[in-house]
C-alpha cells in the first residue's frame, strides 16, 4: 500500500433505510435534505445510490457527502446535525433508520492514468508521467553520455524552455515577471531566485575572465601630503601617462637627489611591474626633488610602513580602538599582496548583494506601506530587478571580453565599438527600466511613482555605500 497524498477530503456516507409504502415521500424529503446540508461550510459534493440489498418491505438509500476536510464534517456534526436529524425524525418516527461512516480519501484514478508502478524515488504510486508526490520522471534509465548532456544543457539549447522564456521579458518588459508571479503564473517561467543566481554566476564568471583583480603599483600624491595609492597595472593612455614621462621631463633630467631621496625612489619603483619603472623613475625623481624636507620625511615615514600608527588611524569611537591592530594587520597583508586583497574583496561581492537586497527592499516596502503588499513582494521585485541589471551588464561584459580576446583585427574593434555603445545605451535603459517596472507592478500615477523613485534612489545609494564600506571591512578583517 502507498502512504496518504496530500489530499484532506473526506467521503461522508450516510445509510438510510424506509419503508416501501413512504419511498415517494421519503425520496422528497431525501433530496431537500441534501439540498440543505450542500449549504453547509465544507460540503462539496452528494450523490444518492440505490442499495437492492435491502429487505423485503423495504428501500435502502446510500448519500456519498464529499467535504473539504475531517474539520467540516466535525464542525457540521456538532453544531448542524442534532437538527436535521430531528427533522426527519419528526416527519416519519420510526419508518426509517440511518447508519453513518467517514471514508477519508487515499488516491483517486482517471480513465487512462492507472498505473501498478511505483516511484523508484519515492515509493508512490505512478499516474501520469511525473510522480506526484515528489516530481521524478516515471521513466528512470541508465543515461548514455549524450542524454545527460542534453539534461544537463537542455535549458540553454532548447528555445521553448523556460529559461529562454524568461529571459525575453525579463530583458524587454520591466515589471512583468514580477507581476506574472505574484498572479500565480509561475509554471511558465524560471523561479525568480533561480533566475537571479544563474544570471549572477553568469555575470561573475564572466568578469572574472581575464580580469587583473588588483595590481602592483603605487602611486605618490604630493598634492594632498605624502600619501601612496594603490589600483591596477595602468592599460590605458591616461593611466599609463602617471608614469610615463613627457618628452621635456625625459630630456631634462632631474638633478641628482640625495641617498634618503634615493632610497625613496627605489623602494617605491621596486613594488612597480618593469615595463613601467623607467618612466615611474623619472616622475618620482621630478617631484621629490622638489618636495621639502619635512614632506621627504612624511613620504619616507609613508613608505617604510604605509600601516604604521603615524599613517594609518581608525576614527570611528570605541569600536575603532578594538578593531584598529586588526585592520593595521590586514593594511599591511594588503599592501605586500594588493591582487590577493581584489580577489578575495571580488568573491565577497556576491555575499554583499545578499545583505543589499534585503534593505533595499525594506526601503520599497516603506514607501508602499500602506499598499497592503507583504515585504517578501517588494523583495522578489528587486531579485528581478538585479537580475536584469547582471543580465545586461553581463552581455556588456561578454563584449569587451571578446574585444580583448580578439586585439587590433576589425572584429575586435567592432566589439569594442559594440561594448561601448552598449555601455551607453545601458547606462540610460537601467533608470528607465525601474521606473517602469514600478508603474507596471504597483499601479500608481506617474507623480507618484517619481517621487517615490527619487526617495528610493537616495534610499538606494545609501545602502549601497553602506553595504560596500562593510564589504571593504570584512574583506580586510577575513584576510
Amino acid at each position: 500500500m502507498t502512504p496518504e497524498d496530500d489530499n484532506d477530503s473526506i467521503l461522508y456516507e450516510v445509510s438510510l433505510e424506509a419503508q416501501a409504502a413512504i419511498e415517494a415521500e421519503f425520496d422528497t424529503w431525501l433530496r431537500d435534505h441534501i439540498a440543505g446540508l450542500l449549504q453547509f461550510r465544507g460540503f462539496l459534493s452528494a450523490e444518492i445510490l440505490d442499495d437492492a440489498t435491502a429487505p423485503p418491505g423495504k428501500v435502502r438509500r446510500i448519500v456519498l457527502y464529499r467535504l473539504r476536510d475531517r474539520a467540516a464534517l466535525e464542525h457540521y456534526l456538532r453544531h448542524h446535525e442534532p437538527p436535521m436529524q430531528a427533522q426527519g425524525l419528526g416527519q416519519f418516527g420510526e419508518r426509517f433508520s440511518i447508519e453513518r461512516r467517514v471514508l477519508a480519501h487515499r488516491e483517486e484514478f482517471t480513465h487512462g492514468a492507472v498505473s501498478t508502478e511505483n516511484c523508484l524515488n519515492c515509493g508512490e504510486v505512478l499516474t501520469g508521467q511525473h510522480c506526484a508526490h515528489c516530481g521524478q520522471r516515471a521513466k528512470a534509465r541508465v543515461l548514455s553520455l549524450a542524454s545527460l548532456a542534453r539534461d544537463v544543457f537542455g535549458d540553454l539549447t532548447n528555445f521553448d524552455s523556460r529559461l529562454w522564456r524568461t529571459l525575453r521579458p525579463l530583458a524587454f518588459k520591466p515589471g512583468f515577471l514580477t507581476l506574472e508571479f505574484l498572479r500565480g503564473r509561475r509554471m511558465y517561467y524560471t523561479p525568480p531566485v533561480r533566475m537571479y543566481l544563474i544570471v549572477s554566476f553568469a555575470f561573475f564568471l564572466l568578469a572574472s575572465l581575464g580580469a587583473d583583480l588588483g595590481g602592483d603599483w603605487l602611486k605618490l600624491d604630493t598634492k594632498n601630503g605624502a600619501t601612496l595609492q594603490f589600483g591596477d597595472d595602468p592599460k590605458t593612455p591616461a593611466q599609463a601617462d602617471v608614469w610615463q614621462a613627457s618628452p621635456p621631463l625625459a630630456a631634462q633630467p632631474a638633478a641628482p637627489l640625495d641617498p634618503e631621496r634615493r632610497k625613496i625612489v627605489e623602494t617605491i619603483v621596486a613594488k612597480l611591474p618593469p615595463q613601467e619603472r623607467t618612466g615611474a623613475r623619472l616622475k618620482l625623481e621630478a617631484e621629490l626633488a622638489k618636495m621639502k624636507p619635512a614632506d621627504v620625511d612624511s613620504v619616507k615615514r609613508v613608505v617604510d610602513d604605509p600601516c604604521g600608527e603615524q599613517n594609518f588611524k581608525v576614527d570611528i569611537g570605541p569600536l575603532g580602538e578594538k578593531y584598529t591592530p586588526r585592520l593595521r594587520g590586514a593594511c599591511r597583508k594588503i599592501v605586500s599582496d594588493s591582487k590577493g586583497f581584489g580577489r578575495a574583496l571580488y568573491e565577497n561581492v556576491p555575499k554583499m548583494m545578499f545583505i543589499f537586497l534585503p534593505l533595499v527592499a525594506a526601503v520599497m516596502y516603506l514607501l508602499y506601506i500602506g499598499s497592503g503588499r507583504y515585504y517578501v513582494e517588494h523583495l522578489l521585485f528587486f531579485v528581478h530587478f538585479h537580475a536584469f541589471f547582471f543580465l545586461g551588464a553581463g552581455l556588456i561584459v561578454l563584449l569587451g571580453r571578446g574585444a580583448a580576446l580578439l586585439g587590433g583585427t576589425g572584429l575586435g574593434r567592432g566589439l569594442g565599438t559594440a561594448e561601448r555603445w552598449a555601455a551607453t545605451a545601458f547606462a540610460f535603459y537601467v533608470p528607465y527600466y525601474l521606473f517602469r517596472a514600478m508603474r507596471r507592478v504597483y499601479g500608481q500615477g506617474r507623480g507618484t511613482t517619481l517621487l517615490k523613485y527619487s526617495l528610493l534612489g537616495v534610499g538606494y545609494v545609501f545602502f549601497m555605500v553602506l553595504t560596500f564600506v562593510g564589504l571593504l571591512f570584512y574583506t580586510a578583517l577575513s584576510l
